[in-house]
């Protein structure tokens, strides 16, 4: 039974219409719809399509639900939406089959692999700003979105990525990610079977980026000689401790594009924001380049990248205000207890990394971007309130490359040029798979030389 102090049900977040409830919001109007959830506590019930789903905004009820008393949840629908998309890869696999898939691929994301990548993040971030002219206006979200497509199969398929296969990925992968969301998001799981122009695109691309994987998966089976320094080698080569066994073919490619999926979008919406909010703050833009003037950072290495705090600490505020994560839904697989109320057996709840990160009962002032929030002696953040990659056993395996990437990047270009927002453009954030910004033109401008 609720605790007397509730009532008998959580509130419904507004603007709910019939049988679509909150999709329509969550597709025109997603950030704006999210951030209004911030003044719920601690649950408001949401509905994609005419059942609810339960919106926890209490940091301790995602604890719970993630970690603590992760056995009584499983992946929601989203991931079962997603699934003829990603296969039964990490990031919708479940249960034994999940704890083993991640004993697989963690080793392949260990922090000593992670910084062999390094160079090649910073080179391919070098180049990238070297193709840019003083005063010209970039696309900054399309940008980052190439570059981190760059930085990803390189260093997934170092030896096995050719010109052409790098194009289908490409021009595959952004229709993948957008046709994805879509599908999340169809309150009436039908539109995705009406053969729309947009439906075949989607089959089309999805197609295209399933042979281009399998095509580099043989040419690196075909030449198993010496050590390769990519992540696909390392999947290719890794066996259970139990059984002694490899990946299936099919696991192998599941894991593969669902790596490619992740390592996309998250990164590249990550420095997106990143680069915005440098542009809307220019102080900090400045004390940022002053370290890594200081630190002798440009370009960054792998053994400069741990003295660069300050940097790191804007890398950690883009994270908190401007997550490019989107939602995740969990289901009860008993019924359970949360914040007063009762749920019963398949009950959805969702959590959003946007929610929690600007909610202000946690972060004061929560859309100052202020990255001396995170220095030591500020207050600790509640245990569950800041959730970039999620947690317990579903958290991003590839925090700690995202991290990595995100740090390399944002040391590399802010070394040599400051991004400056282009007056009279509004940027808006957008969500397909991911949260990224649209319309983020900024003007390249020189650094001037620091004494």
């Amino acid at each position: 039974m609720p605790t007397a102090s509730r009532p008998p049900a959580p509130p419904v977040a507004p603007g709910r219409l019939p049988l679509l409830g909150h999709a329509l919001e969550l597709w025109r109007r997603p950030l704006e719809f999210l951030d209004g959830l911030t003044a719920y506590d601690p649950i408001v019930a949401t509905h994609l399509g005419p059942k609810p789903s339960y919106l926890l905004t209490g940091p301790d009820l995602v604890h719970r639900v993630l970690v603590t008393d992760a056995a009584s949840f499983a992946k929601g629908r989203s991931f079962d939406k997603l699934r003829p998309y990603l296969g039964n890869g990490l990031a919708t696999s479940q249960g034994a089959f999940h704890l083993r898939q991640r004993r697989l691929v963690q080793p392949a994301f260990h922090h000593r692999r992670i910084t062999h990548y390094v160079d090649t993040m910073a080179r391919f971030a070098a180049e990238r700003a070297a193709s840019w002219r003083p005063g010209q206006v970039v696309d900054v979200t399309r940008q980052m979105l190439e570059l981190s497509l760059a930085i990803v199969t390189s260093t997934l398929f170092s030896t096995a990525l050719d010109a052409a296969a790098a194009a289908e990925i490409r021009r595959a992968l952004p229709v993948v990610l957008r046709g994805m969301y879509t599908r999340v998001l169809d309150p009436t799981d039908l539109w995705h079977r009406i053969p729309t122009p947009g439906n075949r695109r989607l089959a089309d691309a999805h197609a295209r980026l399933r042979r281009v994987i399998d095509h580099l998966v043989r040419t690196e089976r075909a030449d198993p000689a010496g050590e390769r320094p990519d992540l696909l080698s390392m999947l290719l080569d890794a066996r259970d401790a139990d059984s002694g066994e490899a990946m299936t073919e099919r696991q192998l490619h599941d894991e593969l594009i669902t790596l490619l999926v992740a390592g996309t979008e998250t990164a590249a919406g990550g420095l997106a924001w990143l680069f915005h909010e440098l542009g809307r703050n220019p102080l900090v833009d400045e004390r940022l380049h002053q370290e890594l003037h200081d630190r002798n950072a440009v370009p960054p290495t792998a053994d400069r990248l741990p003295e660069l705090d300050y940097t790191r600490r804007v890398v950690d505020e883009a994270l908190r205000m401007r997550n490019p994560g989107g939602i995740t839904i969990r289901r009860a697989v008993v019924d359970v207890e949360l914040g007063g109320y009762r749920f019963r057996r398949g009950t959805e709840f969702i959590f959003s990394a946007l929610v929690l990160h600007r909610n202000p009962r946690h972060f004061p002032h929560p859309r100052r971007f202020d990255p001396d929030r995170w220095l030591p002696d500020r207050p600790a953040v509640p245990r569950g309130a800041f959730l970039p990659f999620g947690a317990g056993h579903h958290q991003c395996v590839g925090e700690s490359f995202a991290r990595t990437e995100m740090l390399t990047v944002a040391a590399t270009v802010a070394g040599r040029w400051r991004l400056v927002p282009v007056p009279g453009v509004r940027v808006r954030g957008v969500m397909t798979s991911t949260n990224h910004p649209d319309n983020l033109l900024m003007r390249v401008e020189p650094r001037p030389r620091t004494p």
